[in-house]
């Protein structure tokens, strides 16, 4: 008797030995997964150079799904795969993917080299900015407030909706203040700083000759409008005890649709009475 209970016991601990051998090799065939997904989803234009994260959208998915919505869908991603190809082909040639075991003793070029096309790309924009708003006949400083500042700040809003949906509503609201600290600190005094140094100190005129004899400048309108719009959304958070809810979301929303309105139709009012920027 004792043999045979000593044999079951070891059957036992043998079996729970095993058992937890099981989620190890699950969490082992997970990574191999998850590199099967990274290589399907890589695609490769030349053998000898980098590949493209990112594939042809897939017609199957829509077929399954089936139904106008998942067909919209099909071809929505096939307009954006169009729009990022170039840029995804350029971005991946030329910045080592620091991710990468053998490449990531080149991080300091694959900084470096993304600020350079940060800087380009800003130029364009700007560039295509500027002579959007001729065509239209809007004035510049509505260009930049409105078309411009929407640019720059979708990857601060994406970020900030990602770290909502995680729970840290904090670090979204923390975002979206410190974004704009850092954009009217560093992002106007470092350039006003480099041009300044190389004009040997000659100040920069912001105003034009005709918008010096406007009462009230453009700068200090909008200036006292941010402040304005900053003091309700502290009031609103206030008045919800700091925590964020859809109804905060759409007053967000409409005050940003009352400021587009107001600096579009004053553009316009001051364009067919006063001929002049306001």
């Amino acid at each position: 008797m004792v043999p045979n209970s000593l044999a079951a016991n070891a059957v036992v601990e043998l079996k729970e030995e095993e058992e937890p051998e099981s989620p190890q090799n699950n969490n082992e065939t997970e990574p191999e997964n998850s590199e099967e997904e990274e290589m399907e989803a890589e695609m490769y234009i030349c053998r000898c150079m980098p590949p493209l994260k990112m594939t042809f959208p897939d017609k199957e998915e829509a077929r399954k799904e089936g139904g106008c919505f998942a067909w919209c869908k099909f071809v929505w991603r096939w307009v954006m795969f169009v729009i990022s190809f170039p840029f995804v082909w350029i971005f991946s040639w030329t910045i080592p993917d620091c991710s990468k075991e053998h490449l990531r003793k080149w991080y300091w070029a694959s900084f470096f080299i993304s600020v350079l096309w940060i800087a380009t790309l800003s130029f364009v924009m700007v560039t295509l900015v500027e002579r959007a708003g001729c065509i239209l006949a809007i004035n510049i400083y509505v260009m930049g407030l409105v078309f411009i500042a929407i640019g720059t700040s979708i990857p601060d809003a994406l970020s900030s909706v990602l770290v909502a949906r995680d729970g840290y509503g904090d670090m979204a609201v923390s975002n979206a203040i410190g974004s704009n600290v850092f954009d009217i600190n560093l992002g106007l005094g470092l350039p006003f700083l480099i041009r300044i140094a190389i004009t040997a100190g000659e100040p920069i005129n912001l105003l034009s000759d005709d918008e010096r004899d406007v009462p009230i400048l453009p700068h200090a309108k909008f200036g006292f409008l941010l402040l304005l719009v900053l003091i309700l959304c502290l009031v609103v958070l206030a008045a919800t005890r700091f925590r964020l809810n859809k109804w905060i979301g759409v007053s967000f929303v409409a005050m940003y649709g009352f400021f587009l309105v107001y600096a579009f139709v004053q553009e316009l009012l001051c364009r067919q009475t006063l001929n002049v920027f306001c």
